[in-house]
């Protein structure tokens, strides 16, 4: 079984993780991920996009057709653009329904995952020690509030040591997120310089 210091280390990094990302963009991950699977929802997502360039195209024709000149053509136009239209705000609606019920659900599934299972961890655990502190290495008064509010004197509770660990990672993570940003940086390629461009490419007369 998992030791009660790493659980906590890996829940706290994924809570910060879903904290920096944002929900927003979470969601809409997951939501890409969902719709590609051969499900219903997601042959609506296709049919909508169908329709959406369909209404594109029929509106770009309807604008090209003389209404005066060419009536019979844009009258047909026009009743074929208002029905897919109309098909596509049924659609679109639908999807937004669909899209709302996964988004409350896996916004539930998260916290479920990450913050609530913290809180869970740290009140079933409240009166175990994540670990020892070998005895002397640090006065009594400093043991009590390390084991503070339930674990056994002389430990450190699952309270103060997660308190720590999100110390710890709110200095950490901005450092290693500026170091993957440098090296990224770093390794972009540069366009080479042609030959002849210039002052050194002139041509010496």
């Amino acid at each position: 079984m998992i030791s009660l210091l790493i659980l906590i280390v890996v829940l706290t990094i994924a809570t910060h993780l879903v904290n920096t990302l944002g929900a927003t963009a979470i969601n809409n991950a997951l939501w890409m991920i969902y719709t590609s699977l051969p499900t219903k929802i997601s042959q609506e997502v296709r049919n909508q996009t169908a329709l959406q360039k369909e209404v594109v195209k029929l509106r770009a024709d309807l604008r090209g057709t003389s209404s005066q000149d060419e009536f019979a053509k844009w009258a047909r136009i026009r009743r074929v653009l208002d029905k897919k239209v109309a098909d596509l705000e049924k659609l679109t609606g639908s999807v937004n329904v669909a899209r709302t019920k996964f988004d409350t659900k896996t916004g539930f599934i998260r916290w479920v995952s990450t913050s609530g299972a913290g809180w869970a961890i740290s009140l079933w655990y409240c009166r175990e020690p994540v670990f020892w502190i070998p005895e002397g290495w640090v006065p009594g008064y400093v043991e009590w509030g390390l084991s503070f509010p339930k674990a056994p004197i002389g430990s450190v509770s699952i309270q103060v040591w997660t308190f720590a660990v999100t110390q710890v990672l709110r200095v950490v993570a901005p450092i290693i997120g500026s170091l993957v940003t440098s090296v990224m940086f770093m390794r972009k390629p540069v366009a080479p310089v042609q030959a002849g461009s210039g002052e050194n490419g002139k041509k010496e007369l």
